[in-house]
């Protein structure tokens, strides 16, 4: 199998791309290699940084909760290095980064290591707290957008020691610098090794379009992302470690990487803003504004993950509130109530789910939904209306090119499997 960098090097040359499904950057390799002297990296479903120093190991990013997950990066690291852990990052408190400590703890009791410490943003400890109070919602989404059956975590790690803005460390002799983004989440921080110039950049980069706009989760934060971004350039590191996919390897690829991302949602801010100001409703926004064409099809930002017209959204959320401007959607109708009044206006349900058909043929496949929908909703009970809504949803899944929406036409095609 080839190395990650030669699988790198190949993804940034455009040999593979990550539209493929065994190039995605979520494709868990478990493989970790040695990319500069005392760094390596373990590519997962998310990844992990692990430093050598003298006075023992530093984790950035412990990888997932999930008990067979964990154990396997554990066993990667450990074949790596078997110091005792002396510290572990949290770039963030989402539950694919924070929650891989287990093996770890259990070992330090085990050989009387004594506890690591624990670092992370301020908001890392409220997010892990808010996880837990929504652990069935999360539970469900979960399973929804990665079609796996998911139990979600109520056994956070908290953070032993909490930063605000920044943190520099020396562990061993070698010096962390930690610093506070706002991103995808709230709570986001990146690292910087000054010794070897490697950035790990947590989810603030994953070779994809950035998580921005995820419909089913919390606010994210697009310009200040960028600004991030930018600041992480500044450094002029020489390779970065994404949180999800591969590296980025030479001071000019990994320049090239930061500021086109940047670039990209500085765009969508920016478009999102002058629309917003001009009085133009969201519902609208998303069919009208586009990243810039140059970077739509850089392979480090292609829609597999999160999509354009979702990051729209979520911007406006941010800067003015979660009505859609649609002015009989601000207090609407019961939802079965205005698709029954639609199927007895259209001749019945059954006509909508015919002519829902034919424009799932015709290949509108927006529009085919909207009538699968109210088909399905004014008439419940219909074997032959979610036989066909399963069949609509199921081709819109496949037509689809993000992980995001995949999940969600998914589970409406499996929703209405189950009844026709």
């Amino acid at each position: 199998m080839p190395s990650l960098t030669e699988l790198a090097e190949q993804l940034w040359r455009g040999e593979i791309r990550t539209s493929d499904p065994q190039h995605h950057p979520f494709v868990a390799l478990n493989q970790m290699e040695e990319v500069a002297e005392g760094v390596a990296f373990y590519k997962g479903f998310s990844n992990i940084a692990a430093v050598k120093t003298s006075d023992g190991l530093v984790l950035i990013d412990t990888g997932s909760y999930h008990p067979t997950a964990h154990q396997r990066s554990f066993d990667k690291v450990r074949s790596y290095s078997p110091d005792r852990l002396h510290t572990a990052i949290y770039t963030h408190g989402h539950v694919d980064h924070a929650y891989g400590l287990p093996p770890f703890l259990k070992e330090a009791a085990e050989k009387n290591w004594g506890r690591p410490e624990i670092l992370g943003h301020q908001g890392v400890i409220p997010r892990m707290r808010r996880y837990n109070e929504t652990a069935g919602y999360n539970s469900v989404i979960n399973s929804r957008q990665f079609n796996v059956k998911t139990e979600w975590p109520t056994n956070p790690i908290f953070p032993s020691r909490t930063f605000d803005d920044a943190l520099n460390l020396t562990v061993g002799g070698e010096e962390i610098w930690i610093r506070h983004a706002k991103g995808e989440t709230d709570d986001h921080a990146w690292v910087f090794l000054p010794r070897t110039r490697v950035l790990y950049t947590g989810d603030l980069f994953i070779w994809a379009a950035p998580n921005a706009g995820n419909p089913q989760k919390v606010q994210r934060y697009a310009i200040e992302w960028a600004r991030g971004l930018r600041e992480m350039a500044a450094l002029a590191p020489e390779i970065l470690l994404p949180g999800h996919g591969l590296p980025v390897i030479g001071r000019e690829n990994v320049a090239q990487a930061l500021t086109d991302t940047a670039d990209y949602l500085e765009s969508l801010y920016t478009q999102t803003l002058a629309l917003l100001n001009a009085g133009v409703p969201v519902v609208d926004m998303i069919h009208e504004i586009a990243p810039p064409p140059h970077l739509a099809d850089k392979p480090y930002l292609l829609p597999i993950y999160d999509e354009p017209e979702f990051i729209v959204r979520n911007i406006h959320r941010c800067l003015g509130g979660w009505w859609s401007g649609v002015p009989s959607e601000l207090k609407p109708a019961p939802r079965q109530a205005q698709a029954r009044e639609i199927a007895a206006l259209a001749g019945g349900p059954r006509r909508l789910i015919e002519r829902a058909a034919e424009l799932a043929e015709a290949g509108d496949m927006r529009l085919a939904c909207h009538l699968a929908d109210w088909a399905g909703d004014a008439a419940p009970e219909s074997v032959e209306v979610h036989r066909i809504r399963a069949a609509i949803y199921t081709r819109r899944m496949e037509s689809e090119p993000s992980t995001m929406s995949k999940g969600i036409f998914g589970a409406a095609a499996r929703e209405s499997a189950a009844k026709g």
